[in-house]
């Protein structure tokens, strides 16, 4: 067999003469690409398409406060990374055919395909981090916590990079005009693929501390499944590149691979959100009522305000307005938010007052109806304050 340097010089097989070569050099059956690839394509774009549309509504009701406590920014960012690691599967899978700027290899391979794909996974690590250290160690998630760790991540995978890009191209990915496909070095695959456990690692250990949080913050179930779904995506990859390396001649198998990524890592996003935005499409006001409520009764006010640069003016704690009103200190910004948020309370209360023993899981809960806000201004004992709010 001519070696990589060899075929470099020769000209390029065209048809069913370049298919023979194909089944000869990787002893499998070569599928060219047909109308079925361009439909995965379609297929993809779509799904992309649905949850950019669905990202664009999230951004329109950015600050409902339910919406607002999963970090819309982060889950934006995450989404675009998805995007873009997906492009990048329809070049390294081969669903798209060899030609004009597809043919730049190491640039598809590294720029796109694995740094999108190491990015997406960063920033699902670097979202559970945040969570761990609002809830789990009651520290803010700003200034340094939040840059350090990101700036971080982004000089790792910089640097990654940038050294695949400065050595020599055999060793990455490299178009060969012979076969009109692009071929990737067995060692940067392996080590490209054992990176990508690094971050998921880190991300499960994450997880499993996240299952401590209670109350308005428990995500226990989305990221079990984010993480049932992630670790689908590494094992399906790392399997498929180690035990076949040339499923991109077989059409079913580049189809499937290629719209697993992109339904995968879209339904991560959609785990993330799917909830508030559901609860903000049919039960706007009511929904942020008893999440604000629970938000109180948990006493994670303060965490939420802290951990996601929520003003204080966004939830004001009533234990905080009732102590400013005591003392006579009580602003006319406050004294709106006040005024606002009891006749909220009033007119959603009087609507969940079945609902709430189910809502905190405690039927045996005592609960404070609706028109009581009304008065609490008159208590200037704290601890009898604090025990008729929910």
């Amino acid at each position: 067999m001519a070696t990589l340097e060899q075929l470099q010089q020769l000209p390029p097989l065209h048809g069913q003469e370049r298919i023979l070569a194909l089944e000869k050099l990787s002893g499998v059956k070569v599928e060219d690409n047909d109308g079925t690839d361009v439909a995965a394509i379609i297929v993809s774009c779509v799904i992309l398409g649905i949850t950019a549309a669905f990202m664009g509504y999230v951004w329109l009701n950015r600050n409902y406060r339910p919406i607002r406590a999963k970090g819309v920014k982060m889950c934006t960012i995450i989404f675009l990374s998805s995007a873009v690691w997906v492009v990048g599967d329809f070049q390294m899978n081969g669903v798209v055919r060899i030609a004009g700027a597809w043919k730049n290899c190491r640039a598809w391979v590294v720029w796109v395909r694995i740094l999108f794909s190491y990015i997406f996974s960063g920033l699902l690590m670097l979202r559970f981090l945040a969570l761990d250290r609002i809830f789990n160690r009651g520290k803010p998630y700003r200034g340094k916590a939040m840059y350090v760790p990101a700036i971080l991540l982004s000089l790792l995978l910089l640097a990654y990079c940038l050294a695949c890009q400065f050595v020599p191209t055999k060793h990455i990915s490299v178009y060969v005009d012979y076969f009109q496909i692009c071929v990737v070095n067995d060692t940067f695959r392996y080590a490209s693929i054992g990176l990508m456990w690094v971050p998921w690692t880190v991300s499960l250990v994450l997880a499993y501390r996240l299952r401590n949080i209670e109350g308005s913050f428990n995500e226990r179930y989305e990221t079990m499944v984010v993480m049932a779904l992630a670790y689908m995506l590494l094992i399906k990859t790392t399997v498929v590149q180690a035990a076949h390396p040339y499923f991109i001649f077989n059409r079913s198998f580049r189809q499937s691979e290629t719209l697993l990524d992109a339904v995968a890592a879209c339904m991560i996003v959609w785990v993330i959100l799917a909830h508030p935005v559901y609860q903000c499409v049919f039960h706007h006001s009511e929904y942020e009522v008893r999440w604000v409520n629970k938000l109180r009764f948990d006493g994670q006010v303060d965490k939420y305000a802290a951990g996601f640069n929520v003003g204080g003016d966004e939830i004001t704690p009533y234990s905080h307005i009732h102590e400013a009103e005591f003392n006579g200190s009580l602003s006319s910004k406050n004294l709106h938010i006040l005024e606002h948020g009891r006749q909220a309370d009033v007119e959603a209360e009087n609507r969940l007052v079945g609902q709430q023993a189910h809502s905190f899981g405690n039927a045996n809960m005592e609960f404070v109806p609706a028109e009581m806000y009304s008065d609490l201004s008159v208590h200037s004992d704290q601890q009898q304050f604090n025990r008729r709010i929910i």
